[in-house]
């Protein structure tokens, strides 16, 4: 299992990213935003900062998380709107987006991209998903098994993979060798705080996963919140074990969202090198 950093989670300026994070020894990272912009969908010059990065420090891009079937943002900073009732906009995304994607990864020489399932609204039922949402991601996943490319949808809330098992109905239902998954335990959490991720999720789907989301998480009165390693919910220790014993060697992607989180915005690069160290001491390294 590789360990790999996220760099936007700790520097939205690429190279100062690859710096910090080859100074505390780690040489693989996944891509997602960059000067403020979730890239390519950027101006050309933050995708070609981006790509210069990669090259002059010489990293390894475990894959780049670009945004498919999410809200994408304007220049002027609002959202493009994104939901199963909006077909153009999915095609858009199917016929522009997902090809500029697979040439960004193609630039930074990685063959996987990270998806997400289309936005689920907060008063729906159940964990199967909507035919158009089995849809797009089936003809997406076509698309990138032609071109040699693994799509790997991440489990997260507001979509139709918020928990383990609306993920594992969806991966089921696209049954695609080009659509693996991103697992993130902390999410699933947060989507469906009665269920253990690890204990519970996990099992459903294990034979899926090719990429891990490593971050935690806490819930006071039915709130979550993220939290350092270690001082959540997630049992991690025990998640490892899982994957090593089922042989997973793929990345162990720190994921934090100290950024995200109320009281944790500050001192980033300090938290995230700590959060580092306790997933090492974790490892055993």
């Amino acid at each position: 299992m590789q360990v790999c950093l996220i760099p936007d989670e700790y520097s939205h300026d690429p190279a100062t990213a690859f710096e910090l994070g080859r100074s505390w020894g780690v040489e693989h990272y996944e891509i997602r935003y960059a000067y403020r912009w979730r890239v390519p969908v950027c101006p050309a010059w933050a995708a070609d900062r981006v790509a210069a990065a990669v090259r002059d420090y010489g990293v390894t891009v475990t894959g780049i998380s670009p945004g498919l079937f999410k809200p994408t943002m304007r220049t002027d900073g609002t959202q493009q709107p994104l939901s199963t009732d909006a077909p153009e906009e999915i095609r858009r995304h199917l016929d522009e987006l997902l090809p500029q994607f697979l040439a960004f990864a193609e630039r930074l020489s990685t063959r996987n991209v990270t998806v997400f399932a289309l936005p689920r609204p907060a008063d729906a039922k159940g964990h199967k998903p909507p035919r158009v949402v089995i849809d797009s991601l089936a003809e997406a996943a076509e698309k990138a098994l032609a071109g040699g490319f693994t799509l790997l949808v991440e489990n997260g809330g507001g979509t139709w993979a918020d928990t383990a098992q609306a993920t594992a109905a969806l991966l089921d239902a696209v049954a695609s060798p080009a659509l693996r998954l991103t697992w993130d335990p902390a999410n699933a959490a947060w989507a469906d705080p009665d269920s253990d991720p690890v204990a519970q999720g996990y099992p459903l789907l294990r034979r899926h996963v090719a990429n891990v989301h490593v971050k935690d998480l806490t819930i006071t009165q039915g709130k979550p919140a993220w939290a350092m390693l270690g001082e959540g919910l997630i049992n991690w220790p025990e998640q490892l074990r899982r994957l090593r014993a089922d042989d997973y060697a793929g990345p162990l992607t720190l994921e934090p969202h100290f950024q995200y989180q109320q009281g944790l915005q500050t001192n980033l690069v300090q938290r995230v090198e700590q959060f580092l160290t306790r997933l090492r001491r974790i490892l055993g390294r």
